[in-house]
């Protein structure tokens, strides 16, 4: 059983910030080039407020594909303004599912995160399948849809109702700090 709301919004030990893919060729593909300057609003606020800070990212496991199959290249670097800073956690995916790494989870539960907020490229991509298993998996969801760039703006929407239909939350003002919750509901995932 999860703990009642008011105690996840003062206790930002059981929040975490899930980024989803800040490499630069894969925020080349998104809809919305504000999301990113959004998205570092979002981290800046939950930083401050005591949020964990996890940092995904995408490898290739086809060696064929050195750009993307690289720890060491650019295609596996973070975008400049979204580089993780000492004590975030870094997780890395080899498909669109950052769950298809079990060390995220087993991490997260390690440190007792129970709520998760979402900012992330692609929206119709790696955010919706991260937010709709997250909430299979019990955790409470928060996507901060501003925050979030989809390959299309169709797509992006598409992908939102998607997420909002699997019990997530949608937080339409990115740079609001967790622990001021005022006109946004944080409730568990079916």
């Amino acid at each position: 059983m999860h703990p009642p709301q008011s105690d996840l919004d003062t206790d930002m030990t059981r929040t975490a910030l899930l980024e989803i893919d800040f490499q630069p060729w894969i925020i080349e593909l998104g809809h919305d080039p504000g999301a990113l300057a959004r998205a570092g609003s979002v981290r800046d606020a939950q930083r401050a407020a005591g949020a964990l800070v996890v940092c995904t990212r995408y490898l290739s496991r086809d060696a064929a594909d050195p750009l993307r199959s690289d720890p060491a290249s650019d295609g596996a670097r973070f975008h400049p303004s979204m580089t993780p800073l000492p004590g975030d956690h870094i997780a890395t995916k080899f498909d669109r599912d950052i769950w298809s790494n079990p060390d995220l989870d087993a991490q997260l539960r390690l440190v007792g995160v129970q709520h998760l907020m979402i900012t992330g490229y692609l929206t119709d991509f790696g955010v919706r399948i991260a937010a709709e298993r997250a909430c299979s998996l019990g955790y409470r969801v928060t996507v901060h849809s501003a925050a979030c760039a989809g390959s299309t703006e169709d797509e992006h929407q598409r992908a939102l109702e998607s997420i909002a239909a699997a019990g997530a939350t949608l937080d339409w003002t990115p740079a609001k700090p967790a622990t001021s919750r005022r006109g946004s509901t944080v409730r568990q995932c079916p």
